[in-house]
């Protein structure tokens, strides 16, 4: 069987929601099993000198957040052209996620950050790979800064 030179059509909102959907239940399910416990010890331990007022976050918000993390990702990164902007978009997440972590303690607020963590980093790798595989609407041929047909000195 020859190799596919084109790559196949490709759609934004559908995959979008498979991908959250599967990082969603990927990091509940293993919130559940208390896989992350260890992770959010070491990762909030600084926390415990900041003093005995430190409130947890309730799980319904951390759970929210996640949902919007693991759903949006994928969304915003198959809305993009190009691998190096998607790449952008998920390393400009990733900083502002973990970012949680100082700013809410702070507030003296202890996040757990593995389970928003671990849902952008599936949905993310899943999002490269979908990307990579598929021609997206926003990289078509009919696109004028894509498709070559204009003399780049013009646009100087």
């Amino acid at each position: 069987m020859p190799a596919r030179t084109t790559p196949t059509p490709g759609h934004v909102f559908a995959p979008s929601l498979w991908i959250g959907t599967m990082s969603l239940l990927l990091v509940v399910g293993m919130d559940t099993l208390g896989f992350w416990n260890s992770w959010n010890a070491t990762a909030t331990e600084w926390t415990s000198r900041l003093g005995d007022g430190m409130r947890e976050v309730p799980a319904a918000i951390l759970l929210m957040m996640t949902a919007l993390i693991a759903y949006a990702a994928p969304l915003l990164m198959l809305s993009s052209p190009h691998w190096w902007r998607r790449l952008v978009l998920w390393v400009s997440l990733t900083a502002l996620t973990a970012g949680w972590l100082p700013v809410l303690a702070l507030a003296c607020w202890k996040l757990p950050p593995s389970m928003p963590l671990i849902a952008l980093f599936w949905s993310g790798l899943c999002s490269f790979i979908y990307a990579l595989r598929h021609r997206l609407p926003c990289e078509s041929a009919h696109s004028p800064a894509l498709s070559g047909d204009q003399d780049p000195a013009a646009e100087i």
